[in-house]
């Protein structure tokens, strides 16, 4: 995990003006665990420029960037426009953590299996060009008449294609745990036992299939050793985010360095939006921390 009080010091005294309100209290060590927004819903209309500058002055420490939105980061960027975008980056305290691709890989047709490994193939290209973690792809759901062992199977076997892939150029790929009976975490475990590249890992989705009586803990451990980034729904709802996955997510033994990202409606204004939520976040995850007994 990420350095905790003496790092976030570091990292708050080195941001630029406008960043400085939102990073400036970073002295808990539950504030090492990387807090960010998806694009999707909440930035899809902000130019980059203008996510980027909302993000800094919110003290994000990362963003997804969802593809078709507004920012543009898209494969079809020439070389000049991708180091744009990876400057952009590198002059800001907010990384790049993932490209969220549509990408899947659960069609019936072998023809439309094909294309999209190949647009991930792009997407990746584009990842290691501006400087992104990784890129996020998906299955979608499990197709009618065909048996779902068989989908499961086809989904970690195209997986196995495209994480040599990434591999070759130093990203990851981000699996969302997503779609109808694709999301059942039984389901996605099965995929990646077909799957065990180490350049595939899962982006956690905080679903409601997660939980059993309420409590995520028997599908989250099912699912532990391959969870890289986490996207985070309604915080004030029935999901067991501070009484369980915080916790997983602070527990030294699992060893998560990735980011939580919010992925929500958001209220018109993100910039507003965005403070509420991580300041609810961050004052969840300090409580989560206080709680573990120690020593």
């Amino acid at each position: 995990m990420r350095g905790a009080a003496a790092a976030g010091a570091t990292l708050a005294a080195g941001l630029p003006a406008g960043a400085q309100e939102g990073a400036m209290d970073r002295s808990h060590p539950a504030d090492a665990l990387g807090f960010g927004t998806v694009t999707y819903d909440i930035a899809k209309d902000l130019d980059l420029e203008t996510l980027i500058s909302v993000a800094e002055d919110v003290g994000l420490d990362a963003v997804e960037l969802r593809t078709t939105h507004a920012h543009g980061v898209e494969p079809d960027l020439s070389a000049a426009e991708r180091a744009e975008v990876r400057a952009r980056f590198e002059a800001s305290p907010v990384a790049l953590a993932a490209l969220g691709s549509v990408c899947e890989f659960h069609s019936p047709d072998s023809a439309e299996v094909a294309r999209n490994i190949e647009e991930t193939k792009r997407f990746v290209q584009l990842a290691q060009d501006v400087g992104a973690r990784g890129v996020k792809v998906r299955p979608n759901g499990l197709p009618e008449g065909v048996p779902a062992e068989r989908t499961l199977e086809q989904i970690g076997e195209a997986l196995n294609v495209v994480g040599p892939a990434a591999a070759d150029s130093g990203v990851m790929i981000y699996v969302e745990v997503h779609g109808g009976g694709t999301q059942e975490p039984r389901n996605m475990a099965r995929i990646m036992e077909v799957c065990e590249h180490p350049a595939v890992g899962l982006t956690w989705n905080c679903n409601d299939a997660d939980m059993i009586d309420g409590s995520i803990r028997e599908n989250f451990d099912l699912l532990r050793p391959r969870i890289r980034m986490v996207h985070l729904h309604e915080l004030v709802s029935d999901y067991p985010y501070r009484e369980e996955l915080l916790p997983y997510l602070l527990d030294p033994a699992m060893g998560f360095d990735g980011y939580c990202l919010a992925e929500a409606e958001g209220l018109g204004d993100p910039a507003r939006f965005l403070r509420y939520y991580k300041a609810l976040f961050r004052s969840w995850a300090r409580e989560a921390y206080d709680a573990v007994p120690r020593g």
